[in-house]
């Protein structure tokens, strides 16, 4: 078989030659697809970074929906009293007087107390059937197998049984086991009935109406007198019984009123208002960075002379611009590269003149609060401008993409050429 090597004979480095020819072909066209690349994934983490600040901004404004351009509540009892409050925007401010008459609390039920054996194992209090209901409602039936019928395994198959009306436990005294069965409905509607049927008539002793077993803690609704008017409830958390607040009772003192103040509070308004104005001058400073002009030693942005981002710049100032008194009412003001300053004495003065005042700039409906949403809506919405672009991007990523792979493919078939 003959032997051949590419320029064996000839004197000629083929691959050398071949290497060389290549990357004079290569280098212009590699150097401009390169820099086209990068420019545009350069341009898509900036309008990223672009869509996440204008983002940031809509969120910061869309906390003012709603009752969130309105003053907070603050909802303080007096000391001592038997209950805590909190309270929303909705409430109105004032004094209310309030007694705790008594605590809900869930029915409690307790077994005579059952002597252990010489040897410490518990005796058979009996077999058959425990049929437990709650508040008058449909009994669930609890088996107990011959056998099984020590208070430990009673309260094993009452828990495993009927686990999601009550709770079964077994204290341990020098008397003996006692049987605790409790509801798991508070108030009086959660009062507990067990009928004993069956098997060799031991189960008696748990029965409501004829056995041993007796009322530890009684089924029990919370009451409340709130400026004269009475207020019963099941459970000891009431959020229905003043607008706007919610009363937790955690001690009875029947016929002791005490007092709840609610008042006005701007702290959680002002931190809004402050988040708005953060938002707002990390979205311009933003911006400016991306499409910074450069020269003079300083580097241009990624959108340098880019138009869209001229247009949201100018969208933004002209928000600002076009409400400017009524924002400075409320203690905004732009300082000269276009970001927001609040002046908190101000904003205290204007909500202690009118506690609307904010939402009568943001809310929703206000001509700032309404247009500015809007025109962000307009930028970030699924046909909006950034995203617009941004799939613009990615269609140039893939035509570059496609144009690499083609340009490859011709460089293997000029170099297998060359060979040739």
């Amino acid at each position: 078989m003959a032997i051949t090597a590419t320029g064996i004979g000839s004197g000629l480095d083929v691959n050398s030659i071949v290497s060389q020819l290549m990357s004079a072909e290569r280098a212009p066209t590699d150097k401009r697809l390169t820099a086209a690349e990068q420019d545009t994934k350069s341009q898509i983490s900036a309008f990223g970074a672009l869509s996440s600040v204008l983002s940031s901004l809509q969120s910061a404004l869309q906390k003012f929906d709603g009752q969130g351009s309105l003053s907070g509540r603050k909802a303080t009892p007096a000391s001592g009293a038997g209950f805590a409050a909190s309270a929303s925007s909705g409430a109105a401010p004032g004094r209310y007087m309030i007694s705790v008459e008594s605590l809900a609390q869930a029915h409690r039920l307790q077994s005579a107390a059952v002597a252990r054996n010489p040897d410490g194992s518990q005796p058979q209090l009996g077999y058959g059937t425990l049929s437990i209901s709650i508040g008058g409602g449909d009994a669930v039936n609890v088996s107990i197998a011959s056998g099984n019928g020590s208070l430990n395994a009673i309260r094993d198959a009452i828990n495993a049984q009927a686990g999601d009306k009550v709770a079964a436990t077994v204290v341990s005294g020098d008397s003996g086991d006692v049987l605790f069965i409790a509801s798991r409905t508070t108030g009086t509607a959660g009062a507990v009935a067990i009928t004993a049927s069956g098997g060799d008539g031991g189960l008696a002793a748990l029965d409501t109406t004829s056995g041993t077993i007796t009322t530890k803690d009684a089924a029990q609704d919370a009451q409340v007198v709130i400026d004269g008017i009475t207020r019963t409830a099941k459970g000891n958390t009431l959020s229905d019984s003043i607008s706007g607040i919610t009363l937790t009772l955690t001690k009875a003192d029947p016929g002791n009123p005490y007092a709840l103040d609610v008042s006005e509070d701007t702290g959680s308004l002002k931190t809004t208002l402050n988040g708005f104005v953060s938002a707002y001058n990390a979205a311009l400073t933003q911006i400016r960075s991306l499409s910074a002009a450069g020269g003079e030693g300083a580097t241009a942005g990624p959108l340098s002379g880019d138009a869209t981002t001229r247009s949201i710049q100018q969208t933004l100032r002209n928000a600002i611009g076009g409400s400017y008194q009524s924002l400075s009412t409320l203690g905004l003001k732009t300082a000269v590269d276009g970001t927001l300053t609040l002046d908190s004495s101000k904003l205290d003065a204007a909500l202690a003149s009118d506690p609307n005042a904010i939402k009568k700039v943001f809310g929703e409906t206000a001509d700032f609060g309404k247009g500015l949403r809007d025109n962000l809506q307009n930028l970030l919405g699924d046909q909006g401008l950034v995203p617009s672009r941004q799939k613009s991007l990615d269609d140039r990523t893939k035509a570059q993409a496609k144009q690499r792979a083609d340009f490859e493919g011709r460089m293997t078939r000029l170099e297998d050429s060359y060979r040739r």
